[in-house]
């Protein structure tokens, strides 16, 4: 997954419309559980009725089971790969109704996210309901009156008990002149066919007035779909079909080829208010999500948004790693609970290096623009609360908020792990051997032979070709040492300077202006603001000699005023409640640390062979 933060649109269109909660009725008594067990599954149907007009999805799914049983277990997922988040999605199920050989049986519930059917010796059972866990976010779905798209771990569920090994046929039911775009493979108009369970529900779909059109690449075809069918333009999807054509090649190259038989890229641009741009990874196929100003900027030139090809590059290299490649905690899917792994910096964030690496070998950057990446990277690092092991920040994305934004923390520090043990790679092997070496060890070793990596694994492949790994990951991976930028990336033939800059800090996050002063959403502890008393939901009107009446002048006019006067006495005056407040503390100094990154313009022999063998320069 790859998510970032985007500017404001001034253009705002209603949200999507949420499903209406039914009342809960008294639970029945539950029906004996049969003796039977073993494989549960054989073979299932499933059905999926749009209904824009209602808001909602209607749902059938039919079981062929391998033996007789008096109760089947019928469950959903709890959440969707790539998204390490529980998002519960039955909590949004309804109108349920269950059969077995075609006639009404009794059902309840075995747990949040489980039905009992009571099958009554019956192979062939049905469970039918309604749902629509309505967002734009990604790992949900969501239905507009020209629009619907939907992930199959929101609305399709499973025996329990199986192997997740049964074929799936799916038809697919949707207004009259809408289009359909998926990366499952069509047996007929609407239906659909996948050989696992994890294949289907691994296969978005959009439905709609789509754009649609594709590409071939290494003799494979890439599809891509967009909503609205107003964000694309024959420029645009010049610029969008070089760049898919030039990203495949360079990263197919890494791996011999393309893993798929085809892709779908499937794009939401919608031209509304969206803080947020980002995409999931899928089996052979993205999800993507931005804005539509910021996914093109400008439609008559084909001119694409900043973030537009760096999502499609690292979405596109989730085909290797993550969804093949996989660490073993993963290996294979739960979608009941959780699946910690300490291994999504190398997962997301060594995917994200490679986003960036790729664009370049393309051509699709320069490296001024790669390392500019690099440098954002650092920043976004130092810039958090506090020094995180990525390990603990791959533990911790099932769990927010957290005191640093640890779900977003392992991409950009992942990424510069990454680019320090290619650096370092090359070094040690007089740049015979490369971080591609170990993806393709990965490859072939533990994808290839069906099974999940661990961080032992990972470190014994590293070892023969840079025998520092085990420091290395001791200190930066699963320790906690600021990332050695200066000592490392020189070496890579990228040069790094450090830049202190000494900043008054009053300690607040502030809200919107507010009755003659501004108002305080966050204190940081130890700070000017704590030691004074000053609360959130304060209103603060002054700090010293400066009236707060603007957040953003108030900034600079405090540093201007105080930034030099480190230790002295200050007073800060606020009302809470509306009653006038003051406080006392002294002005305290931050050092402030940036970081230039650029071409070392004195590389020469092995650091810049290095430089130039990672961004496939000659």
């Amino acid at each position: 997954m790859r998510f970032r933060l985007v500017a404001l649109l001034a253009v705002a269109i209603p949200p999507l419309a949420f499903a209406q909660a039914r009342p809960a009725r008294p639970r029945a008594p539950a029906p004996p559980a049969s003796a039977t067990t073993g494989p549960v599954a054989i073979a299932a149907r499933y059905r999926v009725r749009i209904l824009p007009g209602e808001g909602t999805f209607e749902i059938r799914a039919e079981f062929d089971l391998a033996a007789a049983r008096d109760t089947v277990l019928l469950s959903l997922p709890a959440w969707s790969p790539g998204s390490y988040d529980i998002d519960n999605y039955a909590r949004w199920v309804h109108g349920v109704r269950a059969e077995a050989d075609g006639q009404p049986v009794f059902w309840d519930k075995a747990d949040k996210d489980t039905w009992r059917v009571a099958a009554g010796g019956a192979r062939r059972i049905a469970l039918e309901f309604r749902t629509n866990p309505d967002s734009q976010m990604l790992q949900f779905s969501g239905i507009q009156p020209n629009f619907a798209f939907f992930n199959g771990t929101n609305l399709l569920v499973y025996p329990e008990g199986t192997d997740f090994a049964f074929p799936a046929e799916l038809s697919i039911e949707a207004p009259a002149g809408w289009r359909l775009a998926t990366g499952l493979t069509e047996t007929g108009p609407g239906r659909y066919r996948a050989d696992t369970y994890h294949d289907l529900v691994d296969s978005p779909v959009f439905a709609g007035r789509l754009w649609m059109d594709s590409v071939v690449v290494d003799r494979r075809p890439i599809r891509f779909a967009i909503f609205p069918d107003s964000a694309m333009s024959p420029a645009v999807w010049d610029s969008v079909r070089s760049t898919i054509q030039a990203l495949a090649t360079a990263q197919n190259a890494i791996f011999g080829g393309p893993p798929y038989d085809s892709y779908t890229i499937l794009f939401y641009a919608p031209f509304q208010d969206m803080q947020w741009g980002g995409g999931l990874e899928h089996h052979n196929s993205q999800l993507d999500a931005i804005a539509g100003p910021f996914f093109a900027t400008n439609r008559r030139t084909g001119q694409l948004g900043g973030f537009t090809q760096p999502l499609l590059s690292h979405e596109f290299f989730h085909l290797w790693n993550v969804k093949r490649i996989r660490p073993a905690e993963m290996w294979p899917y739960d979608y009941s609970r959780e699946q910690f792994t300490p291994l999504l910096w190398w997962s997301e964030g060594v995917t994200d290096y490679y986003g960036d690496v790729t664009l370049t070998r393309a051509g699709l950057w320069n490296a001024d623009r790669f390392l500019r990446s690099v440098g954002e990277n650092i920043q976004q690092v130092e810039n958090a609360g506090e020094t995180v092991a990525v390990e603990d920040a791959s533990i911790n994305t099932w769990i927010h908020p957290t005191y640093v934004d640890e779900a977003q923390y392992y991409y950009p520090k992942g990424s510069l792990l990454g680019l320090m043990l290619d650096i370092q790679i090359r070094e040690a092997t007089n740049n015979q051997h490369s971080l591609d070496d170990v993806m393709r060890a990965l490859w072939t070793d533990y994808y290839q032979r069906g099974r999940g990596f661990t961080t032992r694994d990972l470190l014994g492949i590293i070892r023969p070709w840079f025998a520092g790994v085990d420091d290395f990951y001791l200190k930066y991976v699963n320790g906690r040492e600021g990332l050695p930028y200066v000592q490392v990336l020189p070496r890579g033939g990228i040069g790094v300077e450090a830049v202190e800059t000494r900043i008054a800090r009053v300690g607040i996050q502030t809200g919107e202006a507010k009755d003659g002063g501004v108002e305080v959403l966050r204190i940081f502890p130890g700070s000017v603001a704590s030691e004074a008393g000053l609360q959130a939901g304060d209103i603060l009107v002054r700090v010293g000699d400066v009236a707060v009446t603007d957040p953003q002048a108030f900034v600079g006019q405090y540093r201007a005023r105080y930034g030099m006067t480190e230790g002295a006495p200050i007073e800060l005056a606020w009302r809470r409640a509306g009653a006038p407040m003051t406080g006392r503390s002294t002005v305290r100094i931050s050092v402030e640390r940036t970081y230039r990154i650029a071409p070392a313009s004195s590389a020469q022999g092995i650091a810049l062979q290095i430089r130039n063998a990672i961004l496939g320069q000659r």
